[in-house]
């Protein structure tokens, strides 16, 4: 059963070949990740130890068909920072905590009968607002049972249910004496593997999708999300491919305070892409825009980090941040692969509405192979006005190097 072009179908993160695999799968990956600062006012300098941060993690993991229609999989992650923090970073990379960390990020089987087939235990998620990041050293996973139909034409159905995550970073609001999740919010925390899996959101969630691939070279979503006892929300998607080189899309995404945090407005974004690939340069602009008047953003509900909103994708820290109540973001890029090395450049802004909340910034980077080694760097410089928040008004600029051994 191949769910990999499926696009976000890739929404339940069944693998590139779970149900492929010819009795037992072994893989994994060493991540190693070094972040450097130079913010302005800031006393240290750029590749001083207390403006740079580091990583490694560690993943591991097997996926076996057990019988006719019964595959399992396992994974364990681990972190550590060398002691780097001893000598040449003060910070870490996704945890949190500077201690050696581990955890089991994986652990289900998955039964097929006809074109129905059923994940539970502990997996990664790919859906609009509830997904797995692996842009970091750890990635976040959750405790849940899915399900995906195909018995319709052109028709992939998902149904979801979230218990709990290890996801963290994501911000929220007080409203009265009660704490709605804003997720506007960077961090750049993704994860953590010592504190355990807790619970999503107050009590779970449910969440139901369609995906739809009828019209030529078009696919069409809806989905729909209930978190318990705090918000409901939906999002809408359509991405199409014209004269096989311009690529279209276009968003709009809602989310519904749950009544007990008072009289408060929905929230709703939209957003709207386009992408030429020219003479093996692929060249893309979109837009979006978050109604003021609501009270939540739309970056992912396990981190509060980044988004599917196409302002915010492939971006440091051009991310949930485009997603706040109010705010207009702009997108524009290049990328293209010579020799080997991938290029690719992108410019960020975005404005609050009414507000000194300003932030744009530039994105440069280059990715290509060295033997076994996957590498990237990336230079980001951002120019910062915000009054609050994360940024606090400071102007950065940042290094992020990372290197990663598959096996």
């Amino acid at each position: 059963m191949k769910l990999g072009k499926l696009s976000l179908v890739a929404v339940l993160a069944l693998g590139t070949s779970v149900f492929a695999i010819d009795n037992t799968k072994v893989d994994g990956d060493v991540k190693i990740i070094y972040q450097s600062n130079d913010v302005q006012n800031s006393a240290s300098d750029m590749f001083d130890k207390d403006a740079s941060a580091a990583g490694v993690g560690i993943r591991v993991g097997a996926t076996a068909d057990l019988t006719s229609g019964l595959s399992a999989g396992v994974q364990a992650q681990g972190f550590t920072t060398l002691g780097l923090e001893n000598n040449l970073v003060s910070a870490v990379m996704a945890t949190g905590s500077v201690n050696d960390q581990s955890s089991v990020s994986q652990a289900w089987m998955a039964g097929t009968l006809g074109k129905t087939t059923v994940k539970v235990g502990r997996q990664e998620l790919d859906t609009p607002l509830a997904f797995t990041e692996k842009w970091n050293v750890v990635y976040n996973t959750f405790d849940a049972a899915v399900a995906i139909n195909t018995d319709l034409p052109n028709t992939t159905l998902v149904g979801a249910w979230v218990g709990k995550h290890n996801g963290m970073g994501a911000s929220t609001v007080t409203v009265g004496t009660n704490v709605a999740p804003t997720l506007i919010n960077s961090s750049g925390q993704t994860a953590s593997l010592s504190a355990g899996f807790d619970t999503f959101g107050a009590k779970g969630a449910y969440a139901a999708g369609a995906i739809n691939s009828s019209l030529p070279n078009t696919t069409l979503q809806g989905w729909y999300y209930n978190v318990v006892d705090l918000a409901t929300a939906y999002w809408l998607q359509a991405d199409t491919k014209v004269a096989g080189m311009v690529n279209l899309g276009a968003q709009y995404a809602g989310m519904d305070p749950d009544s007990k945090f008072g009289n408060l407005n929905d929230s709703t974004i939209w957003a709207v892409k386009g992408a030429v690939d020219v003479s093996g340069v692929n060249l893309y602009a979109a837009y979006s825009s978050a109604d003021k008047d609501g009270v939540l953003g739309f970056a992912n509900t396990a981190t509060g980090d980044k988004t599917k909103i196409y302002t915010g994708l492939d971006s440091i820290y051009m991310d949930g941040i485009v997603t706040r109540p109010g705010t207009d973001a702009i997108k524009v890029g290049a990328s293209t692969a010579l020799a080997g090395v991938k290029l690719a450049a992108a410019y960020t802004d975005c404005s609050v509405d009414g507000a000194n909340n300003d932030i744009s910034g530039i994105d440069l980077s280059v990715s290509g192979k060295a033997g076994p080694l996957n590498l990237q760097a990336i230079y980001t410089m951002v120019d910062n006005e915000a009054a609050s928040g994360n940024y606090s008004g400071l102007d950065r600029d940042t290094i992020r190097l990372i290197a990663v051994l598959p096996f």
